[in-house]
């Protein structure tokens, strides 16, 4: 590309001199133009050095100044006036815009020929194009080559690093590096990258601004200028690599020791083009490995144990020896569409295994489902599982006992199901739910609606359930799960120790209890949580 800078040093731009707005030297010229209009900006496109004389501009400093703003709002480049014929200076009022928007203002005399200096300006520009042209095909070549000879993510970043010569990041959407390629010393944005994995979160929250909201609406490469304040120190180049329409990752490009160019910019679409198809592989790669892991999961869960010792021996393939302990983790995303829960299980199943864990992930009935060694800490695995899956919002994940024997997979699948569905039922807030911390709910819940007939608090409880008299139903249920503990109880509903024993009473009065009795207080429980978790059936 040519700057201004770079033109006034051609052999014939030599009797050129730029007289104001010096601090646009580095503009970029996409053409340069002669124009003999006065209504000049309606007929450019931008980037454009102009060349004129002083007969095409308005003679009044009002009209010159609305003349020098039109060009400016067009995206001019910049502009030059013949002197020496017309006017023998550029008029103060064109030198004073062009210093407050730092849009170069240059005088040439009249005797120099525009049509040799625009032919010496184009020539230099179509020949920078043809041969950024030719640089853009040979790196597109090279890097399809790659992807061609089964090369990698790594491999692309290296490759076209040494390319461009200029260092290289390669991103996933989430901004965690997935391969890098230094060439010279980086700045503290980059420093960052390397020693945590990812992009400083810093950085990315500034560039939710507007740089990443451009990208999604074009996706296409954006420039980025330098931004200290966050440790971007140098330029950068960032694009995005879509697939299907969707933002799979990014490709950066770190200026180290000289400005990004055009060619950096074709360099990087093509990078993320190859990026995309080596994503895409890796994507089919995946999907057939969920539907292994998913058939996999579907007879373990199924029980179908015609061939466990088969089963048993898939399972330690996955990393996961189903002969010694396991526990199975059942993780529900309510909103999740099957587009996104193919996306969360890609994210966590590739973290299981670059992370090495003795996991396995799959899909299956609208959910993810992870069966994990007892080695593996389950507080540790979720909180891994919910870092991967943030955008996500808040999964419910149900955790079952410890088990042996791929035969055994079928009840932990149903435990899982069991303590989520009571969790749900009785409106606990978790988001983690350990079957082994069920107690007696899970012989509540196996009992069923039956064993609401023929209990006589059922009754009254149900009158406490009815809206006029929630409060001492919710009370009843605070108090009953804190033991009989009334200090506790009034801290728990946020009321004052006689507003609760005022409510105690009343609910002693309507159900005809000793809430004092710790027999009592135990049918009690059993009852309303009977209640809680089959409130619809009626009555026999």
């Amino acid at each position: 590309m040519l700057t201004i800078q770079q033109a006034l040093e051609l052999p014939a731009f030599k009797e050129a001199k730029i007289i104001a707005g010096f601090n646009g030297i580095y503009r970029v010229i996409t053409w340069v133009h002669n124009v003999g209009v006065p209504d000049a900006a309606q007929w450019l496109n931008g980037g454009e050095l102009v060349m004129t004389t002083a007969y095409n501009i308005p003679p009044d400093d009002e009209g010159r100044v609305a003349y020098m703003l039109a060009l400016i709002k067009k995206g001019v480049s910049g502009l030059m006036i013949a002197v020496g014929h017309y006017i023998d200076a550029i008029p103060q009022s064109m030198m004073d815009i062009a210093n407050q928007y730092d849009f170069p203002l240059i005088e040439v005399p009249y005797t120099v020929l525009f049509v040799d200096m625009a032919r010496a300006a184009n020539e230099h520009i179509s020949q920078e194009q043809m041969t950024n042209v030719r640089q853009a095909l040979h790196i597109h070549q090279t890097l399809t080559r790659l992807v061609l000879e089964g090369g990698g993510i790594k491999q692309l970043a290296l490759t076209l690093a040494e390319l461009i010569n200029q260092s290289v990041s390669i991103e996933t959407a989430k901004f965690e590096a997935l391969a890098s390629a230094n060439i010279a010393p980086v700045d503290e944005a980059r420093r960052y990258t390397q020693q945590y994995g990812r992009t400083d979160p810093r950085l990315v929250q500034a560039l939710q601004a507007e740089i990443l909201p451009q990208i999604r609406e074009t996706l296409r490469p954006v420039f980025i200028k330098p931004m200290p304040h966050v440790g971007l120190e140098m330029e950068r180049v960032l694009a995005p690599i879509v697939v299907h329409g969707e933002i799979y990752g990014y490709v950066w490009i770190i200026a180290d020791d000289r400005p990004v160019t055009e060619l950096d910019y074709l360099a990087i679409e093509s990078a993320a083009t190859i990026a995309a198809l080596m994503l895409l592989y890796q994507e089919s790669l995946q999907g057939t490995e969920a539907s292994l892991k998913g058939n996999l999961l579907a007879r373990l869960i199924q029980g179908e144990m015609s061939g466990a010792n088969v089963l048993t021996d898939q399972a330690l393939r996955y990393g996961v020896d189903l002969r010694d302990e396991y526990r199975v983790y059942l993780i529900d995303y309510p909103q999740a569409t099957s587009k996104r829960l193919l996306r969360l299980y890609r994210d966590v199943n590739q973290f299981i295994i670059s992370e090495k864990r003795a996991a396995i992930v799959g899909q299956y009935a609208g959910q993810l489902t992870v069966i994990a060694q007892v080695s593996e800490d389950p507080e540790k695995l979720i909180q891994d599982i919910r870092a991967q899956t943030s955008g996500e919002g808040k999964a419910k994940i149900g955790i079952s006992a410890v088990h042996v024997t791929a035969r055994q997979v079928r009840r932990a699948y149903s435990e899982c199901r069991e303590v989520l569905e009571i969790c749900r039922r009785l409106e606990q807030h978790g988001p983690n739910y350990y079957y082994d911390d069920l107690g007696y709910l899970h012989v509540l819940y196996q009992a069923g609606p039956p064993a609401l007939e023929g209990n006589p608090l059922v009754p009254a409880l149900r009158e406490l359930m009815k809206e006029s008299q929630a409060d001492l139903f919710n009370t009843l249920e605070a108090y009953l799960d804190a033991g009989g503990n009334g200090v506790n109880t009034a801290e728990i509903l946020h009321i004052h120790r006689s507003t609760l024993n005022y409510r105690l009473q009343r609910i002693s009065e309507i159900c005809q209890v000793d809430l004092s009795d710790p027999a009592e207080r135990m049918n009690l429980q059993i009852a309303l949580k009977l209640l809680r978790l089959f409130p619809d059936e009626e009555r026999i």
